[in-house]
């Protein structure tokens, strides 16, 4: 008998053991944080992304303080493209290379994190689209005086590659 109740608390215990996976696997997996629509009127689910991406996109602005070109350069992807603030679009890694060497040399911007969250954008056709939206303070030279803006990023990873880079920002007054 002693057996028998021997086998019956293992088994038990297996069975818990595999509700706690499926439990901890259903809270992590395709939690829906949000809503977007695209252009032709669905709506998609926003759900939690892969937090490994919040840090490639950290390791990438750190290339940007660190003035290392060719570090940027190599975490563009393929078609790479970025929409700046001001309405500039840039259209290449080396457009914006071009960009940033200018800005680097005539702003000296810095960036200093505030936030970032991975996001998964769920497309109509099942396709999965991997973002990180985050904020920064960047503090630059305009007419030889530093200035503060808050800059909001949206950064679509392709293949661990910064593919498209969407950026809005507002000014920082100096009460803040």
């Amino acid at each position: 008998m002693k057996h028998w109740v021997g086998i019956l608390a293992w088994i038990s215990v297996l069975a818990f053991a595999t509700l706690g996976f499926s439990v901890a696997e259903a809270s992590s997996a395709n939690i829906i944080i949000g809503h977007e629509v695209s252009d032709q009127g669905e709506q998609m689910d926003i759900v939690a992304g892969d937090a490994a991406r919040v840090e490639l996109w950290k390791t990438y602005v750190a290339a940007h303080n660190d003035r290392d070109v060719a570090a940027i350069r190599g975490m563009n992807g393929a078609g790479f493209k970025a929409w700046a603030a001001n309405g500039q679009v840039i259209e290449s890694t080396d457009a914006h290379m071009r960009f940033l060497e200018a800005w680097f040399a005539s702003a000296s911007p810095t960036w200093q994190f505030k936030y970032a969250l991975a996001n998964d954008v769920i497309q109509a056709d099942g396709t999965v689209q991997h973002w990180v939206t985050s904020a920064y303070t960047v503090s630059q030279l305009v007419d030889g005086k530093w200035v503060k803006v808050e800059e909001m990023y949206d950064a679509r990873i392709e293949q661990g590659k910064i593919k498209y880079l969407l950026v809005a920002d507002r000014a920082v007054i100096d009460s803040e």
